[in-house]
């Protein structure tokens, strides 16, 4: 962006202008001084020399101050600020001695001279050249020393050798020419630095300028200090404003430059005009000789032979640079040409109206065709119909030249299918070597394939290809949007019954299939323009775009008799039970609020018992919420520790000794007060929070039972949901460590039907029995595989159904089986439910060996059952 100093041309500046006016007037004056006489007292031309110097160092300071250059060069201007200060010094040293203030001015005005030079000149010696190999930097010393050559003979000729005018030779002349050849020298050598310098963040131009200013100041120096000849004022009022110009002329173009952007870079040349200028000066000095008859003919002769010599080695080193320039551009050019031609991207060349001039090799791997097949065609007849826009866009780019495009398209392979091709077009109609549309193209077929499957796995089930959650919803949506009373929506969710049982039972692999053959058969039931999905696990949906009503329940019906028809699924002959939940859609409906309503009505559907059917009415909110507010203060009582454990005690039989105890589950509510299992165990079953109630409760009873005397055990219900989740052994174990309660104290009690559940269920089964932890089988004798289940799933005790302990006046058969039974699988026999002595006296005599019941006690809080254990233990 350019900057404030730099909108206007070079000499739009007003210190600029300032600084050459004040320039040139001193050039004017010092002449007149020098031919005329004096115009005013010699101090007064100190004063023009610091305003000089005072305005270069406020164009140097905007060199400083201005944020488009960059540190390195606002670091250097400052350095020339500071170093110019010094030269005000001498000035001012200068004008006090001139006007009698002491001699002793005068060596310390040299002296801060000397320092000031030091402090301009310092900066310079560190810029890098710009050669970086061997051969450059060889070639550049040898420019230096034909510069350096060339300056000491003219420095000699019209500055050091006027020291020995009249043939004298003294020391301090010798010192005087050694010292006008070093500054003179020197200044050469940092003026060439400069120009030869590789510091990109310089404007070219005001380096020229740095090394003039350098070149003046040094040179024009020590002649002022050591040149006999005599003169009416002193050098150095015309040599110091002269260098201060130089470097304000070099500050002013660097803050143009840079707020320009920088000048246009010309090509760069092989070889560096300096050296020439240098030979040209001495073959001038040749024929100045011949001419003139100067004493100084041999040196000057021996100068020239010695540039001859010097510039010969030069071009010598040239002619090789460029043979290795040449040598390396052919295995460029060759290296480039076996790129194109062996790469697997086609490179083509077109003419404006898309005529194909050069097609690379590539094209019969990419197309199917040889390049000689395509050269003289347009590609248009191959492009597919659905991608013309791609025509387009090459126009675009053959507009202009320099115009750039990069698009997707399709052309026709050979074998007539299409390829997927990323093509790049540049038009270089403008460069002379190319003259056309550079066309770089790669196959990405596969490549789209993959996101093409990307994309469809993104909106489909992986394991059914159904619509999934995501997609379901986008549909919907769509489909509410252009619903009229023509056009009705409806919407229904489908959850499949007791599918866990197939997962816990079977395994997840037959699960999956399950999954699967559910798919199919729905998708067969419905029309191609319905949309059937999974939305997880065994959760479905469809989606019946203009069918309502009695047409959606005959579909519905449909399915649910398909899906009872019995199949073979994964080797196993099964039927699927489905609930459905059905809401209506309607025009400025909310796709999301829709959803949630069907899933209210398939939740109504699956209380309502398997298999079942409901239809949205207004109202089932409030269902859901109230069993929404159920799940919500179980879960609060569960996380508050409201819940309290109750034991009720197994006895012998018939002696009545009590040997454990079975936990069973309260909740202390708040306000309803103490309130039994009935009330919530549903609840806790239906939102899943019986796995972390039926922890709770394990770990509060086995803590409990670690307190009691004895080898009294302590009973514990676990449910089917527990049982499937996975690492439920780790859960019981850790429960055992914390409470110190040994292994066979605890007894897990479990129904008939989730011991014969299979998968996860009967690897949890086997980890309990692992840790040494007694298996009870509850409710037994309500289960229709009692037989088949004590062979197959070995357990340490049964406990007889209450509904089987009979009452007075009857039958004991089951009761007399059960036992019966018991003793043939050598396992515990436990009657609950016993009331009565009578029916106590009945069990034992039946061979039951342990019991529980109101006769023998109620289930009673923790302290009451500890207290009634130390009793008893204390009796013994």
């Amino acid at each position: 962006m350019p900057t404030a100093y730099g909108r206007r041309p070079l000499f739009a500046d007003r210190a600029f202008q300032v600084v050459t006016a004040l320039s040139i007037a001193n050039v004017v004056v010092f002449l007149w001084q020098e031919q005329v006489g004096r115009l005013w007292p010699a101090p007064l031309n100190w004063l023009l020399m610091i305003a000089i110097i005072g305005v270069t160092q406020v164009l140097c300071r905007r060199v400083q101050t201005d944020p488009a250059s960059s540190p390195v060069v606002r670091r250097y201007w400052r350095t020339v600020e500071i170093g110019t200060w010094f030269f005000v010094g001498v000035a001012v040293l200068r004008i006090l001695f001139e006007l009698g203030a002491g001699d002793w001015l005068r060596p310390a005005s040299v002296v801060l001279h000397i320092i000031g030079g030091v402090a301009l000149t310092w900066p310079l010696v560190g810029l890098p050249f710009s050669a970086r190999s061997r051969a450059r930097k060889l070639g550049v010393a040898l420019d230096l020393g034909t510069l350096s050559a060339a300056a000491g003979l003219l420095i000699w000729h019209f500055a050091a050798s006027y020291q020995f005018a009249d043939g004298r030779v003294t020391v301090g002349r010798v010192i005087a020419a050694v010292v006008i050849m070093g500054a003179g020298l020197n200044g050469v050598y940092l003026a060439a630095k400069v120009v030869l310098s590789g510091v990109d963040s310089f404007a070219r131009r005001g380096l020229h300028w740095i090394g003039a200013s350098a070149l003046t100041g040094g040179l024009g120096s020590a002649i002022s200090f050591f040149d006999p000849r005599p003169t009416t004022g002193n050098l150095l009022v015309l040599v110091l404003p002269l260098a201060a110009f130089a470097a304000a002329v070099g500050a002013r173009m660097q803050v143009v430059d840079t707020a320009a952007g920088g000048r246009p870079r010309r090509a760069p040349r092989g070889y560096n005009l300096m050296p020439y200028v240098a030979i040209a000066a001495v073959d001038a000095m040749v024929v100045y000789h011949n001419v003139r008859g100067t004493k100084d003919g041999i040196l000057i002769d021996s100068v020239a032979v010695a540039l001859t010599v010097l510039v010969v080695v030069r071009q010598l080193i040239a002619f090789r640079l460029n043979d290795a320039l040449l040598a390396r551009i052919g295995v460029q050019e060759k290296r480039f040409r076996l790129l194109v031609q062996n790469s697997t991207d086609m490179v083509t060349i077109a003419t404006p109206d898309g005529t194909l001039s050069y097609v690379s090799p590539a094209s019969e791997g990419v197309l199917g065709l040889h390049p000689d097949e395509l050269i003289g065609t347009d590609l248009t007849p191959r492009l597919h119909p659905d991608d013309l826009a791609a025509r387009e866009g090459f126009q675009a780019v053959a507009a202009a030249p320099g115009n750039t495009a990069t698009f997707q398209l399709r052309l026709r392979h050979a074998d007539g299918t299409y390829r997927w091709l990323e093509a790049i077009m540049v038009n270089l109609t403008h460069e002379p070597s190319v003259g056309g549309i550079v066309g770089n193209a790669r196959d990405i077929t596969e490549t789209r394939q993959v996101q093409d499957r990307l994309s469809y796995e993104a909106s489909h089930d992986v394991l059914t290809g159904l619509a999934n959650r995501a997609l379901f919803g986008e549909r919907v949506a769509a489909a509410v949007a252009r619903t009229t009373a023509d056009q009705p929506v409806s919407i229904v969710l489908v959850d499949l019954d007791d599918f866990k049982l197939v997962n816990d039972t079977l395994g997840h692999a037959t699960g999956d299939a399950l999954l699967v053959h559910v798919a199919q058969r729905m998708r067969s039931c419905v029309r191609p323009d319905d949309t059937v999905a999974r939305l997880g696990g065994d959760e479905f949906a469809i989606l019946f775009d203009g069918l309502a009503g009695a047409d959606v329940d005959q579909v519905l019906t449909r399915i649910a008799a398909t899906l009872l028809e019995p199949a073979v699924v994964d080797g196993e002959p099964m039927t699927v039970r489905a609930s459905f939940g059905v809401v209506d859609g309607h025009g400025g409906d909310d796709a999301g609020d829709l959803l949630r309503r069907a899933d209210i009505a398939m939740y109504a559907a699956k209380e309502r018992g398997e298999g079942g059917c409901q239809r949205y009415t207004a109202g089932m909110e409030a269902r859901g919420a109230e069993r929404n507010r159920r799940t919500a203060a179980l879960r609060t009582a569960i996380m508050e520790d409201q819940m309290v454990v109750f034991f009720q005690p197994v006895v012998t039989l018939p002696e009545g000794r009590i040997t454990g105890a079975e936990a069973l589950v309260r909740w202390q509510h708040p306000t309803d007060g103490l309130v039994g299992p009935g009330a919530f165990i549903e609840t806790a079953e239906q939102s899943g929070l019986i796995v972390p109630l039926g922890t709770w409760v394990l770990r509060a009873a086995t803590r409990e039972a670690a307190t009691w005397p004895g080898e009294q055990t302590v009973s514990v219900n676990v449910s089917a949901r527990q049982l499937r989740e996975p690492g439920f052994p780790g859960v019981v174990a850790a429960a055992l460590r914390d409470s110190g309660l040994p292994a066979h104290r605890l007894t897990v009690e479990i129904t008939e039907s989730v011991a014969v559940g299979g998968g996860a269920t009967g690897e949890n089964l086997q980890g309990l029995r692992d840790l040494g932890v007694r298996l009870s089988l509850d409710d037994f004798g309500t289960g229709a595989s009692t037989l088949s289940l004590l062979a197959t799933c070995p357990v340490h005790q049964i406990k007889l159904d209450r509904s089987f302990v009979p009452d007075a006046g009857g039958s004991d058969a089951i009761a007399d089986a059960v036992a019966q039974m018991a003793r043939a699988f050598a396992v515990q026999a436990v009657a609950e439910g016993v009331e009565t002595a009578e029916q106590a006296a009945r069990m034992a005599a039946l061979g039951y060996d342990r019991a529980q019941g109101f006769y023998f006690a109620r289930p009673m809080p923790a302290a009451d059952m500890k207290a009634r254990l130390n009793v008893a233990e204390a009796r013994r």
